[in-house]
């Protein structure tokens, strides 16, 4: 199998015979050529990797066909041979991005039959580079699919894992507006009753704040329920974040919000979904409430939540004074599918959703406990955007 087309041409058909005796046993197709026009004919026909042809021929000059060959095949390489070693021939070969030039007549039979094979070598180089290029391009193509797919799922995993925890917080939350919605029926009730017109106003006033308080409770439901697909990447206020999702929760599960301390200053900028970043803190305080609701029976048990900043990173801490954690399950809390809750109490992707937010947005999240003493959940997030 040929390994390349080697076209020789010269009009001495001393040089011509002398050159193509040295390739007549080489691995490529040969064609010699007395004149140029010969030359522009069979590449034009079957092509040309290697052009090796005198400068000065009574047709067609050896710079024009080397033009040409380039123009057939880009990747095409030319040796020119001169019988005037002169700066305007080598500054013309250079121009035309020739391989190399031999002087006419050659002294080393072996040197041009070394440079033409280092010609041949350039080109299957090169052209095995563009394979490999294309090759990877591929793949690349191939792995921004698979990567796309991988966040396809993994945003719906996330989505999944609050869903599944809504029916924990709606439970709660019911509970919580039941007690204004008893009072608006009550005040609407009486108001069908009550004819002295000072008194109906006030019934409807304390209805419409009744209304507004379970509104903000639905609202915030809705809120954090809502899928993160289509929120932009904004400027994230953890203090208002974190706010929310201690109030969603302190709701849900009926704890008293006195138990659940806040020390965020204002000003906690960065950048991401401010939805998926409530559902961080949702799962974190929701687990520290209930951690702290099974060890002390006695209302003693307290969450706190502090939020600060650095230089570089905006940081928060999550500490309950529950049960603890014992050393050997802190390697796999963020494991999937890993929970110490009872069946039917946890998904056991929680943690594991925790985790993959925060590192989405190249942030960090450790843990530390002690048994009998509690637990406390550090996070970090880059101050500037990515």
């Amino acid at each position: 199998m040929s390994s390349g087309r080697l076209i020789i041409v010269d009009d001495e058909p001393v040089i011509l015979n002398l050159l193509t005796s040295i390739f007549i046993d080489s691995p490529w197709d040969l064609v010699s050529c007395a004149d140029g026009n010969s030359a522009l004919k069979a590449m034009r026909e079957g092509g040309v990797d290697v052009l090796l042809t005198d400068k000065n021929l009574p047709d067609v000059g050896g710079l024009e066909l080397l033009r040409e060959a380039k123009s057939l095949q880009p990747d095409a390489e030319g040796i020119i041979i001169t019988g005037y070693a002169s700066l305007d021939t080598v500054l013309a070969a250079m121009k035309l991005d020739a391989f190399d030039y031999i002087v006419k007549p050659p002294k080393d039979i072996f040197e041009v039959k070394r440079k033409v094979k280092q010609a041949f070598t350039k080109i299957a180089m090169g052209r095995e580079n563009q394979r490999l290029l294309a090759q990877l391009q591929e793949q690349n193509e191939t792995l921004q699919d698979a990567l796309g797919e991988l966040k396809d799922l993994q945003a719906e995993l996330i989505q999944s894992e609050k869903l599944a925890g809504i029916g924990t917080l709606a439970a709660g939350i019911a509970h919580e507006i039941s007690s204004p919605l008893f009072g608006v029926m009550g005040l609407a009730e009486a108001i069908q009753e009550e004819e002295d017109s000072e008194l109906v106003d006030g019934h409807a006033k304390e209805i419409v704040i009744y209304s507004r308080a379970i509104k903000d409770i639905v609202v915030q439901l809705q809120g954090y329920s809502r899928t993160a697909e289509h929120e932009y990447h904004t400027t994230v206020d953890l203090g208002t974040v974190v706010g929310d999702a201690v109030r969603l929760v302190a709701r849900s599960l009926s704890m008293d919000p006195n138990r659940i301390s806040v020390d965020a200053p204002p000003d906690l900028f960065f950048n991401a979904r401010t939805n998926e970043i409530q559902q961080v803190f949702v799962n974190l305080v929701k687990n520290a409430v209930e951690a702290v609701g099974e060890h002390h029976q006695d209302g003693l048990g307290t969450v706190k939540v502090r939020c600060w900043a650095d230089e570089k990173y905006v940081r928060a801490t999550v500490r309950d004074n529950g049960a603890g954690i014992v050393a050997d399950r802190l390697k796999v809390i963020f494991d999937p599918f890993y929970t110490t809750k009872p069946p039917g109490r946890g998904t056991g992707l929680g943690l594991n959703i925790v985790y993959r937010i925060v590192s989405k947005y190249r942030g960090t999240i450790g843990v530390s406990s002690t048994v009998g003493e509690g637990t406390e959940f550090e996070l970090r997030f880059p101050r500037e955007a990515e």
